[in-house]
């Protein structure tokens, strides 16, 4: 796979941001579109309540050159929700096309252990009672900016065989055009190393429980890719835009 591509793929990973309130979380479905150098995808994720404290957030993807497939990708989280909590309890990660990659994770809170496998090991990671999968943490993002106050969000992951830092900083408020309509957002930055080049910047839809309405983001090598909301019911809710 090419730089282009797996950076489109490794962007429409980020998509999961959405449909959460203070006491349960509202089932969605959201769509997207992406470009990025002739390279043209669309991703859809789904998060359906399981059991009254268990979901299942998954999201799927497909990026294609010149109307031809070039990958497919496969995300999923399942976990508990309770008193404002999220608590991971898998998670899996497959790739399939021109390259291909699978990893899993299982979570075992009594042993404050989690079993992370790829495609040659797995291996027990010590977990701590925040830690969340890199899918279920950007659901815990819309928790947390749905009572704002805080400037910076911070969040611990589980990421391969080790824990992982995903911080966001808040940049303020903004009005945004998508082929969906325009929507009032918050706006933030992901936080990086000094010495990185590559840039991440969202847009959370403040009058549709956070839901992700636009992603920019910078390659290392200097690609950008633009990714924006084309389709979303929220709790069975149309998504619309400000002016429909």
């Amino acid at each position: 796979m090419t730089h282009a591509n797996t950076a489109l793929m490794l962007l429409l990973l980020q998509v999961s941001l959405s449909g959460a309130t203070a006491d349960t979380l509202e089932e969605f479905s959201a769509y997207y579109s992406a470009t990025t150098n002739g390279i043209r995808g669309t991703a859809e994720r789904h998060l359906v309540r399981l059991t009254d404290r268990n979901y299942r957030l998954n999201v799927s993807l497909e990026a294609k050159i010149g109307g031809l497939e070039i990958g497919d990708l496969e995300q999923a989280s399942e976990f508990s929700y309770a008193d404002g909590q999220i608590k991971p309890l898998t998670y899996s990660y497959q790739v399939s096309g021109v390259s291909s990659a699978v990893e899993t994770v299982v979570f075992n809170w009594d042993a404050m252990m989690a079993l992370s496998a790829d495609d040659e090991q797995s291996r027990p990671v010590a977990i701590n009672s925040n830690t969340l999968d890199e899918l279920s943490y950007q659901l815990a993002l819309a928790l947390d900016i749905a009572n704002p106050g805080e400037t910076t969000y911070s969040y611990e992951t589980v990421d391969g065989h080790t824990l992982d830092q995903v911080s966001f900083r808040v940049l303020g408020e903004d009005i945004i055009s998508t082929p969906l309509g325009d929507f009032r957002c918050v706006k933030l930055e992901r936080n990086r190393e000094a010495s990185s080049s590559r840039t991440t910047t969202i847009w959370l839809a403040l009058d549709w429980s956070n839901l992700l309405a636009k992603i920019e983001q910078t390659t290392a090598s200097g690609l950008a890719i633009t990714m924006e909301l084309t389709n979303a019911l929220i709790a069975g809710q149309q998504v619309t835009g400000l002016n429909d």
